[in-house]
């Protein structure tokens, strides 16, 4: 298993951790594994929640399983060039 730090958005956090991705032959990109109908659940490592309306502090997780229907964006680190 390999992990990939990325930045999530939802409706109500920014979450910043590094999604686990089980590796399938060879389906070996974010996208494949986002796309696998077989994965409801998405576990994030080392998660950083960060309330969008910034009403209360943001949380640390060390593991935090998301529903993928909760994504509205995911952004992975390695893509962003500033």
């Amino acid at each position: 298993m390999d992990s990939e730090r990325v930045t999530v958005y939802t409706e109500k956090f920014m979450i910043i951790g590094e999604v686990a991705i089980i590796r399938k032959g060879y389906r070996k990109r974010l996208s494949d594994f986002l796309n696998d109908k077989d994965i409801q659940f998405i576990p994030i490592l080392k998660a950083k929640l960060s309330p969008i309306d910034m009403k209360r502090d943001a949380t640390e997780a060390e593991i935090l399983i998301l529903n993928k229907n909760e994504i509205i964006m995911i952004m992975p680190e390695k893509g962003i060039e500033l």
